[in-house]
């Protein structure tokens, strides 16, 4: 029986260089050198073994460099040249050859993305004998080797490759090139060789300059000051990536402290900057002389996860800055007197801050400015301190509220936990209280100003007391505690999980026959010894000095409409916040409801026929629907006004001796 059979199509080599990208920099521009100062490297040390380093050259040339039209690249080396074997791996894109030293095979593909004519020329040995190849090779060609019969114009043993023509996207750059930033960039490429393995000696020319020695000139400066090991998660899993560091001179070229990958000993992808990490660009010696850290990770993790254009490494943003994050503790602990003089000087910049504005000791939290500043990244600056204190600041004075809310609700011992309070925080804090006490004095001062609005003035005087309280077609799901006075009617309201203030239960703009609440408070949580279901409190204001009222109609019956109001809220079964998501009721178990009106005659008339009393205060109606489980208060402007003043009085009696 004949099995029939078949081979595969090679790779459309066109299809998959137009999918691979690469950038539009001088690194870009050079990938195509590299790849040939690589495998220039593979093919001496092929030859020379243990004396690669010794014995190996590698000579690059830029004729013509500035001249679109006319440059050439040539990459010469006195490595094994294009022997049999490298031949065939040659012609075999993504060879298993390459694999074997960490390549991928595709690397001389890449110069099509840089240059449209690519020689090569080659000497090598056979059986003991010379032999040659020239062939120019071409992948937009069927055939893509194109033979010639002349000889290299070496003759030594060895390879050259010769890059031209380089496409029209390359020639503004070319215009610019210059041999010392070409060293730069192929001397920083190769940088993992001068700090942990060998490099044979490479020369650079452009045009008529003298050659310059790459190898020479950077093997003093690239030396490994440190290195280790550091385990970093990464895709889930625990890696171990090996690290070197070398200290250099701050030049034009390399700028501040940075982070490279490698994968096959060669650089990949951009750098890493460590400035913010780090805290600065550069640090300084005790010559006052500019200096750099430069560190080089590699591992399994990145040869494994190395794209086959070898211009990047598939890794996650998060496992780029665990990486950063694990070698800049590295780096931190070897340049410990470095950081300490950056920790030195925020700490003198925020010192100068805080004396500017004191309050925001508060935001310490009891940390010395010292131990506060060694918590926080080395790159903050004075008004970065200064937003994350007030932050600080914030949080902890609403700490602060709430125990003054606790003390509030013992008016017996009302002085005395408040001087208990006062005893146990620091200077600082009481200036904290102290600007607390005069930011609620001043807002009361506006209410009594609001209260005298006339009837021609633009806003109803309770619209704009409304806002003061709380800002109107909005919730708490958007202003913070600072931003409302809820104090003002009582302190516990200020600190309910959820306030809606003028807003439907749908969210919704306000429908026909819609009663909506000026404020409407809703708890799942304990409240007044409830454990379970929903507490809603909904707050009335009235226009001040109003004396029309009459018991019946909502319009004119204040307590009616806070009865109705009350029952549609918990109809409802649940509001829609303003972010859009929904609050439901667990069961209501009690409602509350607070009218703040001028207590008129017509308004106590009122009062009087819901059966409100106010024995306990003369000031304040309160009427208990047990049945319902309803409790509902009214109280003036003015009442509104003194129980305020007197909560403020007592904290200037104990912070101020007032």
């Amino acid at each position: 029986m004949v099995e029939n059979t078949d081979t595969l199509v090679k790779p459309d080599m066109q299809a998959v260089l137009a999918r691979t990208h690469i950038g539009n920099d001088l690194h870009s521009f050079l990938l195509p050198t590299l790849e040939a100062v690589s495998n220039a490297m593979h093919g001496i040390e092929a030859r020379f073994g243990d004396k690669a380093a010794s014995e190996g050259t590698i000579e690059i040339v830029i004729t013509d460099a500035n001249n679109p039209a006319k440059i050439m690249i040539s990459v010469t080396d006195n490595g094994i040249g294009l022997t049999d074997e490298n031949y065939r791996s040659f012609k075999t894109p993504f060879s298993g050859y390459k694999l074997k030293l960490k390549g991928r095979g595709f690397g001389r593909f890449i110069a099509f993305k840089v240059f449209s004519r690519i020689l090569y020329s080659s000497r090598h040995e056979f059986m003991g004998s010379p032999s040659t190849r020239t062939f120019r090779f071409d992948i937009t060609r069927d055939e893509e080797l194109v033979y010639f019969d002349g000889q290299p114009d070496f003759d030594h043993v060895g390879l050259r490759v010769e890059y031209d023509a380089p496409l029209t996207q390359w020639h503004e750059l070319v215009r610019e090139l210059q041999q010392g930033a070409v060293a730069d960039s192929i001397a920083s490429h190769f940088l993992p060789y001068f700090l942990y393995k060998w490099l044979p000696e490479i020369t650079i020319k452009l045009g008529s300059g003298n050659a310059e020695s790459i190898t020479k000139h950077f093997q003093n400066i690239f030396v490994e000051s440190d290195k280790g090991q550091v385990t970093v998660e990464i895709d889930g899993q625990p890696e171990s990536l090996d690290y070197s560091l070398t200290k250099i001179p701050k030049t034009r070229t390399f700028k501040n402290h940075c982070l490279l990958f490698t994968a096959a000993d060669r650089i990949v992808g951009s750098p890493k900057d460590l400035t913010n990490v780090l805290g600065q660009p550069h640090f300084t010696n005790e010559n006052d002389e500019n200096y750099i850290i430069i560190g080089v990770v590699r591992g399994e993790a990145f040869e494994s996860r190395l794209n086959d254009a070898r211009t990047g490494i598939d890794l996650s943003a998060k496992a780029v800055e665990r990486i950063v994050s694990a070698v800049s503790d590295v780096i931190q602990q070897g340049e410990n007197s470095q950081i300490e003089k950056i920790k030195a000087v925020q700490f003198t910049d925020l010192g100068g801050a805080l004396q500017e504005n004191p309050i925001l000791r508060l935001g310490l939290r009891g940390k010395t400015i010292k131990e506060y500043v060694s918590t926080k990244p080395n790159n903050w600056t004075a008004q970065q301190f200064v937003a994350d204190l007030a932050i600080e600041r914030f949080r902890a004075s609403k700490e602060l509220t709430k125990a003054i809310t606790s003390a509030v609700s013992d008016q017996e011992n009302y002085i005395d936990n408040i001087k208990d309070i006062v005893s146990k925080i620091d200077a600082n804090n009481k200036e904290a209280l102290a600007e607390y006490v005069i930011h609620r004095k001043n807002v009361i001062e506006l209410v009594e100003t609001a209260r005298k609005y006339t009837t021609g003035t633009k806003h109803a005087p309770e619209d704009v007391i409304h806002d003061l309280i709380f800002k109107r077609f909005s919730d708490s799901a958007t202003s913070d505690y600072f931003e409302h006075n809820l104090w003002l009617i009582d302190d516990a309201l200020a600190f309910m999980p959820y306030v809606s203030s003028d807003r439907t239960a749908k969210g919704a703009g306000r429908s026909k026959g819609d009663k909506v609440p000026d404020l409407a408070f809703f708890d799942d949580s304990l409240i007044l010894g409830d454990n379970d279901g929903t507490t809603v409190t909904i707050v009335e204001f009235k226009k001040p000095s109003r004396d029309n009222y009459a018991t019946g109609p909502a319009k004119t019956d204040p307590v009616k409409q806070v009865l109705e109001t009350l029952e549609l809220a918990v109809r409802a079964g649940g509001v829609t916040k303003t972010d859009g998501t929904h609050m439901s009721f667990t069961g209501v178990v009690r409602r509350f409801g607070f009218i703040i009106a001028d207590l008129t005659q017509t308004l106590v008339n009122v009062l009087k026929d819901h059966d409100f009393n106010n024995d306990q205060n003369p000031k304040i109606w309160v009427r208990h629907r047990d049945r319902e489980r309803i409790i509902i208060q009214a109280m003036g402007y003015d009442t509104l006004v003194e129980n305020a003043k007197k909560r403020n009085q007592a904290f200037f009696s104990v912070l101020l001796g007032e």
